[in-house]
């Protein structure tokens, strides 16, 4: 026994390792096309290469990146949220709000926004978990809802100015990045940590690829999906008081269409719809790809409305290509 335990020990410690690459099929496939994009947008356009383009693409996209860590969760477990765009306009108009016209301090107001965004994610996981209404249904109410609430307690006007120190922080570097920046750093290596190295990770994935099967296993299925909507939802929180820095104000239309671009990158970085697959690193692929499309469509002079339908059109390809991979697996 001691000498076959041994022959084997020497055969697998001088066999070489392969590397199997073929779950990362879509990360790859997304990867080759991010830099098929530079490739060709760099010779269209003189200015797509310069360090200051690449600095304000990668700050304004900091932003769409915190929200896409939250939707993969969200998404993993087989939900949606098409609520995070009118819940960054409702922050931010919030945040404004408490602190220009009632006098609150900006920690408070920031704390009061919090409380807020996570009311919102533990109704829509309540309806989700007790009456069983889905989540595309309840955010597609709130997507009308929670801007009409932040245009009602604004009085459809932009809230200004806040304190210029707090206005300023969008612009704060820290060894040559911005503050913003950041932020979408710590968020994007938290939600990779917690979704592959952490349990509460793990059973995201089991309730995305099948609740009941994850029930009999001991994971909490009700609570978990209660946990990732409220997620979501700080996440969007967070955002819309950066951009209520980045605006020094707060706007109720800040966010607008914010959700296709969020749940583009989420779909072209290899989450699929239906749950149960989905990586971080993907979504941060997939961010720069849909981020890397528009400002390449920019500084080629084209119309933005070709973004959206170009946008549109990238979905609908992510999607049957994701769906097909699932299917085939």
């Amino acid at each position: 026994m001691s000498n076959i335990a041994g022959s084997s020990a020497g055969t697998t410690a001088h066999s070489p390792r392969k590397i199997n690459l073929s779950g990362w099929r879509a990360e790859i496939g997304v990867a080759v096309a991010l830099a098929a994009l530079i490739v060709f947008f760099s010779f269209n356009s003189a200015n797509f290469l310069t360090a200051e383009n690449w600095a304000t693409l990668l700050q304004q996209t900091s932003v769409i990146a915190i929200l896409a860590v939250g939707m993969t969760f969200v998404i993993i477990t087989g939900e949606i949220d098409l609520s995070v765009g009118a819940q960054v306009g409702l922050s931010g108009t919030l945040f404004a709000l408490l602190s220009v016209n009632h006098g609150i301090s900006l920690p408070l107001a920031f704390l009061i926004v919090l409380v807020e965004a996570a009311a919102v994610g533990a109704f829509v996981g309540a309806l989700r978990v007790i009456w069983g209404i889905p989540t595309f249904i309840t955010t597609l109410g709130l997507l009308s809802g929670l801007r009409g609430i932040a245009f009602y307690v604004s009085d459809g006007l932009t809230i200004s100015p806040l304190p210029s120190s707090f206005g300023n922080l969008w612009y704060a570097t820290f060894l040559g990045l911005s503050f913003p920046v950041w932020v979408m750093i710590v968020a994007v290596l938290l939600g990779w940590f917690v979704l592959s190295q952490h349990r509460f990770g793990q059973h995201v994935y089991a309730v995305g690829g099948n609740p009941d099967t994850a029930t009999r296993y001991g994971v909490k299925v009700a609570r978990l999906r209660i946990a990732v909507m409220i997620m979501i939802q700080l996440l969007a929180a967070i955002s819309g008081v950066l951009l209520a820095s980045r605006l020094n104000a707060g706007t109720p239309t800040v966010g607008e269409l914010m959700e296709l671009d969020v749940i583009a990158a989420v779909i072209v970085g290899g989450t699929v719809l239906t749950g149960g697959v989905g990586r971080i690193i993907g979504t941060l692929i997939g961010v720069f790809f849909v981020a890397v499309l528009r400002n390449g469509m920019i500084l080629n002079g084209l119309d933005p409305v070709l973004f959206l339908i170009a946008q549109g059109f990238v979905i609908i390809l992510a999607v049957w290509w994701s769906m097909l991979r699932k299917r085939q697996s």
